[in-house]
C-alpha cells in the first residue's frame, strides 16, 4: 500500500520523512496553519461574492474598520503582502464604493483610506460572516476545548511574532503583538 504521506513527491524531503515517522504521525505545524489560512480564504471569498468582494478585501475593510485613515504603505506593512495587492483591493473597494482615499495634506506622497458610508454599513455583515466561519471551525468543539485552543494560538502567534521580531520585521511584529 502506497504511503499517504503529503511529502512523498519531495525527495529532498526523505531524511524528515523518516523522522516524522519516528516522532510523530502528524501533519506538521506549518502545514496546518497554511491549511487553516487558506480554506478560510476560499470559505470567506465565496461568501462574499454576493457584495463582488473576496478575502483580501474583506480583511482590508475590518482593518479600516479599526482604523481609519490609514495610509496603502501601513496596510503593506501589517499585510505582509506587496505594494501591487493592496492597490488592487483598495482600487476595487473604491471602485465599489466602500472606501475613499485621500491625499495626506501634510505628505502629499501619502494617501490615506477611510470607509464610506457604504462601506460602514457593510462591516457588521462581514464581521458576521467571518464569526460564522470560525463557529465552524470550532464545531465539535466544548466550549473548555474551544477556550484552550485559542488559548495556545495565542502562545504560538506571540513566539511566533517573537521570532519574525528577532529577524527584523518589527513593523509587522509590534503590530500584531499589540492585538494579542
Amino acid at each position: 500500500m502506497r504511503n499517504s504521506c503529503m511529502y512523498n513527491n519531495y525527495p529532498l524531503l526523505a531524511p524528515t520523512r523518516s523522522l516524522m515517522r519516528q516522532s510523530r504521525k502528524t501533519v506538521p505545524l506549518g502545514a496546518l496553519v497554511s491549511i487553516i489560512h487558506r480554506t478560510h480564504h476560499i470559505v470567506i471569498d465565496e461568501r462574499m461574492k454576493r457584495f463582488g468582494l473576496s478575502s483580501g478585501q474583506l480583511f482590508t475593510l475590518l482593518h479600516l474598520a479599526h482604523e481609519q485613515g490609514i495610509t496603502q504603505e501601513t496596510l503593506v506593512r501589517r499585510f505582509r503582502v506587496d505594494r501591487g495587492t493592496v492597490a488592487r483591493a483598495v482600487r476595487k473597494l473604491e471602485d465599489a464604493g466602500y472606501i475613499s482615499r485621500t491625499v495626506d495634506p501634510d505628505d502629499r506622497r501619502a494617501v490615506r483610506i477611510f470607509l464610506t458610508d457604504r462601506g460602514e454599513e457593510i462591516i457588521p455583515e462581514i464581521v458576521r460572516i467571518d464569526r460564522e466561519w470560525e463557529e465552524e471551525v470550532f464545531a465539535g468543539l466544548t466550549d473548555e476545548e474551544r477556550t484552550q485552543a485559542e488559548r495556545t494560538l495565542v502562545t504560538i502567534a506571540q513566539n511566533s511574532l517573537r521570532l519574525a521580531e528577532t529577524g527584523g520585521d518589527t513593523d509587522y511584529a509590534r503590530h500584531w503583538k499589540e492585538k494579542l
